[in-house]
């Protein structure tokens, strides 16, 4: 099968992962998207065209690219015209797909990948309304939903958008196409390490193990992986470099994450970046993450993610506000209590964690059409 994959940035590891996916899944993949500055040097190594250029967080300005994208686009047809189906990744590409579909091609089957729903979705004043309807009037050329919650589908799909439509639960699992070593063995005792991974952006939560941090007299030691969002937490690296027990360990790669996590105790699942909407309603990468490679994922009860680990009776959960819960629960961890926690860990079914061949083979055919 032939795809045509039309992303928000070209570098995205999440994009990575889908195009892997799908070619593992014997799919041809012609990837169209825009670059960021914070990675165009590698959205310049993934073979995809670069259709232009956007910044983060500026879901207007994100949107509006799309009118300077489309002559782009259409002047380079022969790397999507005769695709068998294509997908659109997050609103300002489905904007395009959906032009570029009633120019070109009237009949595409086209996918929408949403796995994020902006606060601006949300909001109340005419800007959110504007953007709901221009989402639900791109939805009805729309022939499937993937989506990485279920609360997404059931608070914004259904609930607000009226969407009757196919929706399809893609979770952010990790890719293993061969199955991962088990993870080595951890002392359970202290200092009880908490990895923090991925887009650390969110400020309540930064504050919240930097104290815990400062607090614990070398009982629990922080460590973060990814990349800070300095518009986010400017402090940063001060804050980090004057924090006894915290560290900042930089950007990783997909191929680090087992060992990240083999070395942690606790995975920080919790975000409040946009409380009430998308941190309550999102399963993120680093659920899926924690879980595949031995780490205790902690959550906050209440929300998409604390409901997942309480369905699938592992993780531990932390009642709110986690300022008041989290330093008790790691200053009375006894060993045996973290040995039963990454127990339950390790016995989880690999499946609801990892995409495997089948499962990426799954997911090309229904994005095609196939149920079967």
């Amino acid at each position: 099968m032939k795809v045509a994959y039309f992303v928000h940035e070209l570098a995205d590891p999440a994009v990575r992962k889908r195009v892997r996916m799908l070619e593992a899944a014997g799919c041809t993949v012609g990837l169209l998207g825009f670059e960021r500055a914070r990675g165009a040097d590698t959205a310049r190594e993934t073979n995809g065209h670069i259709l232009g250029r956007t910044r983060n967080q500026l879901m207007l300005a994100r949107v509006g690219s799309v009118m300077l994208a489309l002559p782009r686009a259409l002047r380079v047809q022969p790397l999507w015209r005769d695709a068998d189906f294509f997908i659109a990744r997050n609103l300002e590409m489905l904007i395009l797909v959906t032009l570029l579909a009633r120019l070109v091609k009237p009949k595409a089957r086209v996918i929408y990948e949403c796995l994020d729903i902006h606060r601006l979705m949300l909001s109340g004043g005419i800007v959110g309304a504007a953007l709901r309807a221009v989402e639900r009037f791109c939805l009805k050329g729309s022939a499937l939903i993937a989506t990485s919650s279920p609360a997404f589908e059931r608070n914004h799909f259904r609930n607000t958008q009226r969407f009757r439509g196919e929706i399809m639960l893609v979770e952010n699992k990790v890719l293993a196409l061969t199955p991962p070593a088990a993870p080595a063995p951890l002392a359970a005792a202290p200092p009880w390490v908490i990895a923090w991974c991925g887009v650390l952006r969110c400020r309540r939560s930064f504050e919240a193990l930097r104290k815990l941090a400062a607090a614990s007299e070398g009982r629990v030691l922080i460590q973060l992986w990814g990349a800070p969002a300095l518009d986010q937490i400017p402090d940063f690296h001060e804050a980090v470099a004057a924090t006894p027990s915290m560290v900042f360990r930089g950007r990783y790669e997909p191929e680090q994450l087992a060992d990240i996590y083999a070395r942690a105790h606790f995975a920080w699942a919790i975000d409040f970046y946009e409380t009430g909407g998308n941190s309550d309603w999102l399963l993120p990468n680093r659920l899926y993450e924690s879980l595949s490679f031995g780490a205790v994922p902690i959550a906050l009860t209440g929300n998409e993610t604390a409901h997942w680990l309480g369905a699938h009776h592992v993780g531990e959960v932390l009642d709110a506000p986690i300022e008041k819960s989290l330093g008790p629960f790691l200053a009375g961890l006894a060993p045996d209590t973290y040995r039963v926690l990454r127990s339950e860990v390790l016995q989880l079914d690999p499946d609801l964690t990892r995409f495997t061949i089948a499962a990426c083979r799954a997911l090309a055919k229904r994005f095609a059409g196939s149920h079967v």
